[in-house]
């Protein structure tokens, strides 16, 4: 699950200080833009994560980003990516080790997972601004506004009775999603109301020997609202627990 890995907001730049900042960043991108190795950003795609633990705990809004980016120097060349937010005064700073590329729209785009607004705060609504910088300092600035409503749907919940899963769904569709103690998926599954037979979940020899945890995802059935999640939950815990045979497979089989 990436969520995992969270990173939280930090107080901006204040005062002289922070307008002497952007003064020297608008600097930078004039003269870095005459020589024409400077990273450019194409476009910016976001998502809300609303993310909620399995007792129910308060709700946690994150983000995702996705950025179509290109260097001239390719792009190994990036080093970093920041995202600012000017009127609360926010930055968030992500590493080349802390994103990945997915596949989007016939190309590979830049995607940061898990990152946190201010403890207990939504993420303030409005403009953003992207900043990524290469290796040899030149940078591309992209500014987007957010504007998600706020979020109002339920969560779901799940219980295991015998050979079924009981879903009681919340305001959306829900899929199960498995996963490894490297947070790799295993497997992902929908479920509908009421009882889910688990026999073609602990069918895949993966899942049952590597699962760690799983989680409920939802989203409303047109896609363009937020995610909710729910977990994670102790996978093999939930699904092999002692009261149950001793061998999970010969049970499946």
């Amino acid at each position: 699950m990436k969520g995992k890995n969270a990173f939280q907001a930090v107080p901006l730049f204040k005062g002289a200080a922070f307008f002497f900042r952007i003064a020297l960043l608008l600097v930078s991108i004039l003269l870095f833009s005459c020589s024409g190795r400077y990273p450019r950003i194409h476009d910016v795609r976001y998502r809300i994560i609303i993310l909620q633990g399995p007792n129910d705990t308060t709700p946690q809004e994150t983000l995702s980003l996705a950025l179509d980016i290109t260097d001239e120097d390719g792009i190994e060349d990036l080093e970093a990516v920041a995202l600012v937010q000017d009127a609360e005064e926010l930055y968030w700073k992500i590493r080349r080790d802390q994103w990945e590329w997915k596949p989007f729209a016939g190309g590979k785009w830049l995607v940061c997972s898990g990152l946190l607004s201010q403890p207990g705060r939504p993420f303030p609504r409005g403009g953003y601004r992207v900043v990524v910088t290469d290796l040899a300092g030149y940078r591309a600035e992209r500014e987007f506004s957010l504007s998600a409503e706020p979020f109002r749907g339920t969560f779901p919940s799940i219980q295991k009775k015998g050979g079924m899963l009981v879903l009681y769904p919340g305001s959306g569709s829900t899929l199960l999603v498995l996963t490894s103690s490297t947070g790799s998926t295993l497997g992902s599954f929908p479920l509908k109301r009421g009882e889910n037979s688990l026999q073609p979940i602990l069918a895949s020899p993966a899942i049952r020997t590597q699962v760690k945890e799983f989680f409920l995802y939802s989203k409303t059935s047109d896609g363009d609202g937020p995610i909710w999640v729910k977990g994670p939950y102790e996978g093999s815990k939930f699904f092999f627990s002692r009261e149950e045979t001793k061998d999970p497979v010969q049970e499946v089989q």
